[in-house]
């Protein structure tokens, strides 16, 4: 496998990568909530080995030194882990995108469900990317994923959140937004259909008018997966409790 070829995404305005996609999160019961967390389990127990996972969500642009998964302020504390994450990696990141180091206790949400979500003993580097930024911004963004990783002669999966909008109707989050069914009808057409790069238009004006807050990762997934000679394939799409979630993998 050519470093980072091995791409697989799970999917402004909240919720983020939903903490509901965790068993016991959430609330249970929900029928339509539990297909959609087995057919994650799914995807990502199918995860192929690699020297690191790359989790990537929208956030302030950043590459995280630590990868401390902690819910506690959602009134999970026992849903902590502490990951062991991959120097190498960020550094080369770092050099490649010039995206700025940083340390915190804890991962945001978004990025702290994602590395929940997928649950591996590789080393994991948590990315952040800019909601706002325009697509051509980042599907060159991963791009240099891909080149970075290259340079570090390490493999790795990609791992993007795919949230699409969370205001599909009047029990969302968001409430119902003008425009929300069709956005998603939009996204996952372009997956489908095996043109991703119709992203382009959706975003990043449109995608935060719908509360979509995994345009920007699919975004980069997308300039990974081309980098590397990847399709990307949809898996599923689900909408419980009136949020999008597009699941793909390569």
């Amino acid at each position: 496998m050519d470093p980072g070829a091995r791409t697989h995404p799970l999917g402004r305005g909240r919720p983020p990568v939903a903490p509901l996609l965790l068993d016991g999160v959430g609330g249970g019961g929900d029928r339509a909530v539990q297909q959609l967390r087995d057919s994650v389990r799914r995807l990502t127990d199918r995860l192929p080995d690699s020297d690191v996972t790359v989790l990537v969500a929208a956030g302030q642009p950043a590459l995280h030194d630590t990868a401390v998964a902690d819910l506690t302020g959602l009134g999970y504390p026992d849903r902590t882990r502490h990951l062991a994450g991959c120097p190498a990696a960020v550094a080369a990141l770092s050099r490649i995108t010039q995206y700025p180091r940083i340390r915190r206790p804890r991962l945001p949400l978004d990025l702290a469900v994602l590395a929940l979500l997928v649950d591996r003993a590789t080393q994991v580097v948590a990315l952040e990317v800019s909601a706002s930024a325009e697509f051509a911004v980042l599907a060159a963004l991963g791009t240099s994923i891909v080149q970075a990783l290259a340079e570090a002669e390490l493999t790795a999966d990609i791992v993007a959140a795919g949230d699409l909008s969370a205001g599909l109707h009047d029990g969302s989050p968001l409430a119902a937004l003008d425009g929300a069914r069709g956005w998603d009808a939009q996204v996952v057409d372009a997956f489908t259909q095996g043109h991703p790069e119709q992203l382009a238009d959706l975003g990043p004006d449109r995608a935060a008018a719908v509360g979509a807050r995994g345009w920007a990762p699919l975004s980069v997934l997308h300039g990974a997966a081309a980098s590397a000679s990847l399709e990307l394939r949809v898996r599923r799409y689900a909408a419980p409790r009136g949020v999008g979630y597009l699941l793909l993998a390569t």
